[in-house]
C-alpha cells in the first residue's frame, strides 16, 4: 500500500510538471498595458497638494468650502474617487456668481509609457476687480511625471520638469 501511495505521487508530481503553467502576467507586462494606475494618480494628487499649498494654507483661516472649478477625465476609472479626495482637501464647492476668487484645477488623463506616468495640470486663480467687470489672476501649467523604478516595479515621487506661469494685468 505505502509502494503505490509514493508510485501515485510521484505520477502525480511528472505530470504537474510537465503541464504547462499558465501563470499570471509579468509586472513588467502588466504594467506595460495599464492606462490609469490608482497609486500612480495618489502619487500626483501629493505633488498637487504641495503645489496649491500657498492657497490652500492662505484658505485655511476660512472653513467654509471654497469655490472651486474641479475638472478631471471623464473616461477615467479612477476619477470620482480622485474627485472626492481633491473636494476633501481643497473643502471645494461649485462657484457662484457672487464669488470673487475662484480657483479652478484641471487635470488631464494620466498617459502610461514606458516607465514614466505623465499627467497635464491647469491651475489657474482669478478674482474679480471691485466695482469692474473684469478680472485679474494668475495661472500655472506644467506636465506632472511620475517615474517607475524598473527593478522594482514600483511608482516614485511626482515631479516636473517645466512649469509655465502666467500672469493676467491687474485690477
Amino acid at each position: 500500500m505505502n509502494r503505490f501511495r509514493v508510485g501515485l505521487s510521484i505520477a502525480l508530481a511528472l505530470s504537474l510538471a510537465s503541464t504547462p503553467v499558465r501563470a499570471q502576467q509579468t509586472a513588467g507586462s502588466a504594467f506595460a498595458a495599464l492606462r490609469t494606475d490608482s497609486t500612480a494618480w495618489q502619487r500626483v494628487l501629493t505633488y498637487l497638494v504641495e503645489s496649491l499649498s500657498g492657497q490652500l494654507v492662505s484658505a485655511a483661516t476660512d472653513t467654509t468650502p471654497q469655490p472651486w472649478h474641479l475638472k478631471l477625465p471623464s473616461d477615467d476609472p479612477q476619477r470620482q474617487l480622485l474627485l472626492t479626495q481633491l473636494r476633501t482637501v481643497v473643502r471645494a464647492r461649485q462657484p457662484v456668481d457672487a464669488d470673487t476668487l475662484v480657483r479652478s484645477l484641471e487635470l488631464g488623463p494620466l498617459r502610461i509609457a514606458g516607465d514614466t506616468a505623465r499627467v497635464f495640470v491647469r491651475f489657474e486663480e482669478s478674482r474679480k476687480c471691485p466695482g469692474k467687470a473684469k478680472t485679474t489672476g494668475f495661472s500655472w501649467t506644467t506636465t506632472v511625471l511620475v517615474p517607475r523604478e524598473p527593478r522594482e516595479k514600483f511608482w516614485g515621487g511626482a515631479s516636473s520638469r517645466i512649469t509655465a506661469v502666467g500672469d493676467r494685468v491687474g485690477c
